[in-house]
């Protein structure tokens, strides 16, 4: 097998360019990106990240935000923007994702859905490096770290699943510190801080939700005064 490709190098499948305006989930922080072979050789023109798993993240964010913020929902569309055509042969690049994901390059896809979405990211990540050097199960992980849920991938964990009936035991059923598990949850895929709370042993998630409601009660009535 040939050494790692520049993207797999960064971490970064995509080849995302490194944009001030852009702090990515993952990337290394300036002092240490100095220190990178990227750095040296390309003068610090493509985003390098701490694990893959975050380069996919990004690059699967951005095809969402392509669809969201600029209306873009066809290979052609997606691609025209993705590598323009004044450093790239995009109708070549648009032809071979095409090819690689069997839809039409003006198929309307649908990149809140992870059938679209994953076969998008692998087609760019193969086209980019030649190769898809991935496991799916990493690219799952990418993927629901940008918000879009893997078939059978569900968001709550085991853990959270205990604290819960730990609590509905110890308290009588604490509707809303069970609502405010599942949400801690939910946001764990896209925010690294929510993900080490959501870690927390069933009883420390216990505490933790019992001194936030406490702490909501007393505000609520001295609201009232």
């Amino acid at each position: 097998m040939a050494g790692p490709t520049r993207g797999e190098r960064n971490n970064n499948p995509g080849n995302i360019e490194r944009i001030a305006a852009n702090p990515w989930q993952g990337r290394l922080p300036e002092a240490e990106y100095r220190r990178t072979t990227e750095f040296r050789q390309n003068g610090g023109r493509f985003e390098v990240f701490s694990a893959p798993v975050w380069g996919i993240r990004a690059l699967a964010a951005l095809l969402i935000t392509y669809q969201d913020r600029h209306g873009l929902r066809t290979i052609r569309g997606i691609i025209s923007r993705w590598a323009p055509g004044h450093e790239n042969n995009t109708g070549a690049y648009v032809a071979h994702v095409a090819a690689l994901t069997g839809f039409g390059p003006d198929a309307v896809l649908d990149l809140h859905g992870y059938q679209h979405l994953a076969s998008l990211v692998k087609a760019v990540i193969t086209h980019e490096n030649g190769r898809n050097a991935y496991p799916q199960s990493v690219i799952d992980d990418g993927l629901l770290r940008a918000g879009v849920q893997p078939p059978g991938r569900a968001v709550v964990s085991r853990a959270a699943d205990r604290a819960k009936t730990t609590v509905a035991v110890a308290a009588g059923g604490t509707a809303v510190l069970g609502a405010a598990l599942d949400g801690v949850q939910q946001l764990a895929p896209a925010l690294p801080v929510v993900q080490q709370i959501a870690a927390l042993p069933p009883v420390a998630l216990v505490v933790v939700g019992l001194v936030a409601a406490g702490g909501l009660a007393a505000w609520l009535v001295l609201r009232k005064r």
